[in-house]
């Protein structure tokens, strides 16, 4: 069949529109949401500056489907309210055919959206925790000037401040908590700075005119000038490498690694053996030791909230789970990029009959008509794969699938309906 002026004409009307609703949807998306979030976390402009652009691309696997569907509703909505397609019917030309423009864009929406999602999509949100873990300083000077108090359960040690004047944290008081959450090392000055390293991963308190208690208060040490090193919080890209920042060639590398890891966990197991590796004593980096015994407090302390992997401190019996669950997480992450990617052409599929016959309404309603089912059962279907999938109940290879294959069939029934009527 010979691509002709018609065809031309439908493709460029649905262009025009997806361009301009994808845009808006994608605006009214990250200034609602994320802008919005990130302003009550204490951000500056020039921080979500640096931070939207790499949060937009995360938003294309949900945002092009809905935009297409708008776009179908709209165009060929339109066309049916004015009668263009009952002259294009009269003039012997097939309804189907009219809508081979739309089918092509879905195609081509769901490809390109693959595509980002193998590498550029998940690159993008890694890029979006490491610019945050760049700026996790004036972050936790922003929590620190909005809260007064950083306070979180991952890590054994908080700040409190009176107030932050600049980049001066006025009376600060650092806590250490032990293993049983008790207040084993308590710090006062009467002002401090914070200095990153990311090299180290430590965050350095440069701490002025204080004292430092010990055991509840039993012993105390006065200093002028004091280093207090601690674990990097988990702010931004602090924390593990998760599924959705893999690239698809590397979901493969850790799921092989993973399947290592495990092989060699059931042959412990399959050997008795029952210890976990050795660890360090939990108060042994609480304060350097001099020859003779003694805390050294005129330098800096060692480093506060250092904390060892408790995955590793459990025996392989108890690590399998972790291994296989993590193995499950890589599995659902692959399969679903794939099977979200396609929903722009499954959306086309569904969104044209009905737009169609919905031509004695408002073109927009075609568009609600077709997006108030999918958000009620195509979504939730794809949530519940994904959480089957990552616990392990089901194959993600099939079960990620459902959602598209329900699509798919009511699709082709309402084209079949539509091509007889």
């Amino acid at each position: 069949m010979p691509w002709t002026i018609l065809h031309r004409y439908v493709l460029l009307e649905l262009l025009r529109v997806f361009a301009l609703a994808l845009v808006a949807i994608t605006g009214i998306l990250v200034m609602a949401g994320v802008v919005a979030e990130a302003s009550q976390q204490g951000l500056g402009p020039s921080q979500i500056y640096k931070l939207v652009p790499f949060l937009i691309p995360g938003t294309l696997p949900y945002t092009v489907p809905a935009t297409v569907l708008f776009a179908v509703s709209v165009v060929f909505g339109r066309m049916s309210a004015d009668n263009e397609l009952t002259a294009i019917k009269a003039a012997g030309i097939p309804i189907t055919r009219v809508l081979i423009p739309a089918f092509l864009l879905g195609i081509a929406l769901s490809a390109t959206v693959y595509v980002l999602y193998r590498e550029f999509i998940p690159s993008c949100l890694h890029r979006l925790r490491t610019t945050a873990l760049q700026d996790i300083q004036e972050l936790l000077y922003a929590r620190l000037r909005r809260d007064l108090v950083f306070n979180d359960p991952k890590v054994n040690y908080s700040i409190s401040v009176r107030e932050v004047q600049g980049n001066r944290l006025i009376y600060p008081t650092f806590t250490k908590r032990d293993d049983h959450g008790q207040d084993e090392i308590i710090a006062q000055a009467v002002e401090a700075e914070l200095e990153v390293d990311l090299e180290q991963r430590v965050v350095r308190v440069h701490m002025l005119h204080g004292e430092i208690s010990k055991d509840a208060g039993q012993s105390y040490v006065i200093f002028d000038k004091q280093v207090i090193p601690v674990e990097l919080p988990p702010i931004g890209a602090a924390r593990r490498m998760r599924s959705r920042e893999m690239t698809n060639a590397q979901l493969l590398a850790r799921r092989e690694q993973l399947l290592a890891e495990r092989e060699l966990l059931v042959q412990r197991i399959a050997r008795g053996e029952t210890a976990p590796p050795a660890s360090r004593s939990p108060g042994e980096s609480d304060a350097a030791t001099s020859a003779d015994g003694s805390e050294k407090h005129s330098s800096s302390l060692r480093l506060w909230g250092r904390r060892n992997d408790p995955r590793s401190k459990l025996p392989p019996e108890k690590q399998l789970p972790y291994i296989d669950k993590e193995i499950w997480e890589m599995e659902t992450e692959y399969a679903m990029r794939p099977a979200l990617s396609l929903g722009s052409f499954f959306f086309v599929l569904v969104g044209c009959p009905v737009a169609i016959w919905s031509h004695k309404r408002d073109y927009l309603s075609a568009f609600v008509t077709c997006f108030l089912p999918i958000v009620l059962g195509y979504y939730p279907m794809m949530m519940f794969s994904i959480n089957l999938g990552k616990e392990g109940r089901l194959d993600p290879a099939y079960t990620m699938w459902v959602g598209n294959g329900v699509m798919g069939l009511v699709g082709l029934v309402m084209l079949y309906r539509l091509s007889r009527h």
